[in-house]
């Protein structure tokens, strides 16, 4: 069955679907080389299925319009949500100790379970300016197969880049973070044509205190398996986030909300260069959910600065809100902006980080441990600048 969805008039049938005025003819389907190793979710699932998954190169020859075409193209067969938690309940597993325990009542809730779809439904209906173009999109629920025809990313800038983030100059995060807020401002507390039953556990105060025992025992995971990551103090900054969940999520639920690319970093972006100018393009939209603009913020910073450039993040923080605050004219607080990051911050260390180190538990990212102290620096200037979140007595008066 595989071998179907690599024949010219399959790639003609999702092409004329996608973009139904071209008039396209598919005349030549041939593949092509891909690299498949970036794509953490897909290699560490396609070890535990058997299904039709992952990226395969194709160079289409085509007309549109009456005018030849000849493209190179990624076919991109995404796991179903259902196998990529099944994997990361298997590595839950393998960690053992209360991680083991407690991951299953959860394993649908940490952000998963409907990736299958979220990709497929923001190329379908929020057309934008930093996704790759696209040339078509199908859902087979009955075969399992969920495809997006994609452009070949090549000719480009920091491609899969994780490794290097000394690349990543100036002048690429402020592009980065300029292009981003575009995107921020668009979905700015907007209704969106989404649908909804692809995002049931979008973060807020109920979901943070629903799943507060998996963060618990993510944070103790990641103490016992890296204590020279996860040092006393360290632990005890994102203890106190547990600590406080409420009080936190009570500020953060009265910030404004975007539509959120959530897993922003180099492994999911690269630049076009037109001359001196850089063109930012995003990837990879799985995880895309909503929450505070500044979340998205949070990651890429901790992915690209290394430790001589921790001393940039405030700049590149202010940079980015007044650029955000321009194009919406909500953001004029640069200390509520500030606090919303740093709050923002305690999420991150506690779901998404949390979860890479449950991961790296089994399988070892090279990137992860740079990353990790990246993002530890974000809560030691939180605390030297005072943004914290209120105490306890504030609970005891809310």
């Amino acid at each position: 069955m595989e071998s179907h969805y690599f024949t010219a008039p399959f790639i003609q049938q999702l092409m004329r679907e996608h973009a139904p005025a071209q008039n396209i003819t598919v005349h030549k389907v041939t593949p092509i080389p891909v690299d498949n190793s970036a794509s953490i979710l897909v290699v560490l699932t396609a070890g535990s299925t058997d299904k039709f998954m992952g990226h395969f190169g194709l160079e289409v020859t085509y007309e549109a319009n009456g005018i030849a075409e000849k493209r190179r193209m990624v076919l991109k067969a995404k796991p179903h949500g259902d196998e990529i938690v099944t994997m990361l309940n298997t590595l839950a597993q393998l960690c053992g100790g209360e991680l083991a325990a407690v991951y299953p009542q959860y394993k649908a809730l940490t952000g998963f379970q409907h990736t299958h779809m979220r990709e497929l439904e923001v190329y379908g209906k929020l057309p934008n300016h930093l996704s790759p173009e696209i040339y078509g999109l199908r859902a087979e629920p009955e075969h399992g197969v969920y495809l997006i025809l994609m452009e070949y990313l090549e000719e480009v800038e920091l491609l899969n880049a994780v490794m290097q983030p000394q690349k990543w100059t100036d002048a690429h995060i402020r592009t980065a973070l300029k292009q981003i807020a575009l995107w921020h401002a668009a979905h700015l507390e907007r209704q969106l044509p989404l649908d909804k039953t692809h995002w049931t556990d979008v973060p807020s105060k109920a979901y943070m205190l629903q799943l507060e025992p998996l963060w618990q025992a993510l944070l103790q995971n990641a103490a016992d398996k890296f204590p020279d990551l996860y040092t006393p103090a360290r632990v005890a900054l994102l203890q106190h986030a547990i600590d406080n969940l409420p009080a936190y999520w009570q500020e953060l639920e009265q910030m404004p909300k975007t539509f959120i690319h959530n897993d922003l970093n180099p492994r999911n972006t690269c630049f076009r260069r037109y001359g001196s100018e850089f063109e930012f393009c995003v990837y990879d939209w799985e995880l895309s959910t909503w929450h505070v603009p500044q979340y998205d913020v949070v990651e890429l910073l901790s992915f690209v600065l290394d430790a001589e450039k921790y001393d940039l993040r405030e700049e590149y923080l202010e940079f980015y809100r007044q650029e955000l605050h321009h194009l919406t004219g909500q953001f004029e607080d640069k200390a509520l902006f500030a606090k919303g990051f740093y709050l923002a911050a305690y999420d991150f260390g506690l779901h998404r980080l949390g979860m890479y180190m449950m991961a790296h538990s089994v399988s070892p990212y090279p990137f992860l441990p740079r990353v990790a102290n990246s993002f530890f620096n974000t809560l030691e200037q939180a605390q030297e600048a005072s943004m914290d979140f209120p105490n306890k007595a504030y609970l005891a008066n809310s």
